[in-house]
């Protein structure tokens, strides 16, 4: 399940394709998500959020897949809403998603690079990729791609990290983390996920309890609305450890604003699509019954 797999998953028929920085990318989050398994209730809540507008009707009677399944906290709740679901990851992580999502007989967990996805063409009804485009070498190609799978009037969800536009908190925050992850992602996993800890308990220092006081103190809450970090306030402690591993360890980390976000969508051709604000951007559209691929 590490390099070899790796390499042979991310080879393509002919077989030479192969990207290191991708390989280690994929290591990363395997480390991650093998330290990082637990299933805590307050995942339902986030998988919802991260399906904005759609709610658990929409799934009734879909096949699914989900590109990027990592500990497969989605794809179990998928797979109690959906007819079936399929979840697809590069890394080692499939091994925890298989674990997690095993009480479950309408989930099925494989080792695939999503730009090569073991499926027939247009053969899900709905594909979500949630965090993942954007640790990719070319994550807009690589949404392109995962729009082959989707069926003709089928709909497609994809979450990623916003750049904020404007000077802000979370603009000055965002270019210290990347100065430190010029550091971090050098670093052997075991080091980094030592330093996820100090890290993970200076955000709840800084933001997390001070947006817990402020937002009690009406004069306060428009400044509490706007604190960094601010969604660690109903998560258990163990989950900003684990995000903070995420940003410093992945090698590759891509941003985008919400124009570029919209310009995605148009150019694929999607129809009733739409980008919604959700700690980083929501986008989400309809693939047309007559589709140029």
């Amino acid at each position: 399940m590490l390099l070899p797999a790796i390499r042979a998953a991310l080879q393509n028929d002919a077989g030479n394709t192969f990207d290191a920085k991708q390989a280690k990318t994929a290591l990363s989050f395997g480390y991650e998500w093998q330290r990082f398994p637990e299933m805590y209730a307050e995942w339902e809540k986030q998988f919802l959020d991260y399906m904005q507008p759609h709610n658990t009707d929409f799934f009734k009677g879909k096949k699914v897949l989900d590109a990027g399944c990592g500990n497969g906290r989605f794809a179990y709740y998928a797979g109690k809403y959906a007819r079936e679901v399929w979840a697809i990851d590069l890394g080692p992580a499939v091994e925890v998603a298989r674990k997690n999502t095993a009480s479950l007989d309408n989930v099925h967990v494989v080792q695939a690079d999503l730009h090569h996805p073991p499926f027939p063409l247009e053969s899900f009804d709905f594909i979500y990729s949630i965090g993942v485009l954007h640790h990719l070498p070319d994550p807009e190609a690589a949404f392109q791609n995962l729009l082959r799978y989707l069926k003709p009037g089928g709909e497609i969800q994809i979450y990623l990290y916003w750049q904020p536009e404007r000077r802000s908190i979370k603009s000055a925050l965002l270019r210290t983390v990347n100065s430190f992850r010029n550091l971090t992602t050098r670093l052997p996993h075991w080091a980094v996920h030592a330093l996820a800890y100090p890290s993970a308990l200076a955000a709840f220092l800084f933001f997390v309890w001070p947006y817990q006081v402020m937002k009690r103190v009406p004069a306060l809450r428009s400044v509490a609305a706007n604190m960094p970090m601010k969604q660690y306030a109903v998560l258990p402690f163990r989950v900003c450890v684990n995000d903070q591993l995420d940003r410093f360890s992945a090698p590759i980390e891509n941003r985008y604003t919400k124009t570029e976000v919209e310009a995605w969508l148009s150019s694929a051709g999607l129809k009733k699509f739409q980008v919604i604000p959700n700690f980083g951007w929501l986008g989400t559209g309809q693939k047309p019954e007559s589709y140029a691929s």
